[in-house]
């Protein structure tokens, strides 16, 4: 999932017909509906950033047809549990940096060269005794990286 789009109207008849011009304006899936209180009602949305930009602004032009439109947002890239949380569902307990660490880090040293920058960085930044620090990480290519995270390892921290 690359984006979550949210519409929200006054009254239902509006939000299903921003949901209804939504999908139909782009590839998105839907998420759900929601009564809010007080005649508030929104629509939720994923798919990706475009796609939900359109969505959103094909559905808010449907909505403001019928309805009141009183808020309208696309959220992109957001975090990985906001999805479950919007379908109702409890997110995924977290773990612990150890356990995050001995779980998702690579038995082998050379499939070090299959993860992403991104994933590189987490890890060496979770290193007690990284010689890169702060903005360095940030800043460091995929094989320095890779260099600290065997240099931390063979050292045995």
């Amino acid at each position: 999932m690359a984006a979550i789009g949210l519409i929200e109207t006054r009254g239902l008849v509006g939000v299903i017909e921003a949901a209804d011009a939504a999908a139909k304006s782009a590839q998105v899936e839907l998420l759900g509906i929601e009564q809010i209180g007080a005649g508030l009602v929104s629509v939720r949305f994923s798919g990706e950033v475009a796609a939900v930009q359109v969505a959103v602004q094909a559905g808010v032009q449907a909505a403001l047809k019928i309805s009141e439109v009183v808020s309208h947002h696309v959220i992109p890239a957001p975090h990985i549990d906001l999805k479950d949380l919007l379908q109702g569902q409890p997110p995924a307990p977290v773990a612990s940096p150890q356990q995050t660490a001995a779980t998702t880090t690579p038995s082998d040293p050379t499939e070090l060269h299959d993860l992403p920058v991104a994933r590189l960085r987490q890890l060496v930044r979770q290193l007690p005794d990284s010689a890169l620090k702060g903005r360095q990480v940030s800043r460091a290519n995929k094989q320095a990286l890779i260099d600290e995270l065997r240099r931390a390892w063979s050292s045995g921290a």
